[in-house]
C-alpha cells in the first residue's frame, strides 16, 4: 500500500528487521506502534516488577514517537497486555497506570487493558501497543 512508512529505532533494527518486522508504521498523520516491552537498549528485559517493565515500555513508545517526528502529547490510544501472575489484575493495572504517569505526565489517552496467560517469554510481564497522531 502506497504511503506507508516503516519505522524502527536504530538500535533495534538488527533485532527487529531480521524477523521482517518494524516497531511502527506510519500512514498519513497516524503512527501505529507495535507492542513495546520492558526491553532496554541492550536488548534485555529490565530487572524488576511490572511497574519497572512498564516504565521502560512507555519510554520505548516515547522514543518511537520521537523517531517518527511526533510528540507524546499526541498519543491517541494505548492497549496494555498484562501477563497473568500472582497479583490481581487491578494491582498490575494500577502499577502500569503509575508508570504511564511517570513517563507521560498529564497525558490522557483512551486505554484498554487485557490480561493474557503469557507474553513472548516468561520474564515479560507487560506489552503496550500505541496509536499516535503526528
Amino acid at each position: 500500500m502506497a504511503g506507508i512508512e516503516r519505522i524502527t529505532r536504530a538500535h533495534m533494527k538488527p533485532l527487529i528487521e531480521a524477523c521482517g518486522l518494524c516497531e511502527a508504521t506510519r500512514q498519513g498523520d497516524t503512527l501505529f506502534i507495535a507492542g513495546q516491552t520492558g526491553m532496554s537498549h541492550a536488548h534485555q528485559i529490565v530487572d524488576g516488577d511490572i511497574r519497572a517493565q512498564a516504565v521502560q515500555a512507555f519510554r520505548n513508545i516515547r522514543e518511537v514517537i520521537e523517531t517518527a517526528g511526533g510528540r507524546a502529547e499526541n498519543l491517541l490510544s494505548l492497549t496494555w497486555y498484562l501477563a497473568d501472575g500472582p497479583r490481581s489484575f487491578m494491582e498490575d493495572a494500577l502499577d502500569v497506570t503509575a508508570a504511564r504517569e511517570e513517563v507521560f505526565p498529564g497525558i490522557v489517552t483512551g486505554s484498554t487493558a487485557v490480561r493474557v496467560r503469557s507474553l513472548l517469554t516468561p520474564e515479560i510481564l507487560v506489552e503496550i501497543q500505541a496509536v499516535c497522531a503526528l
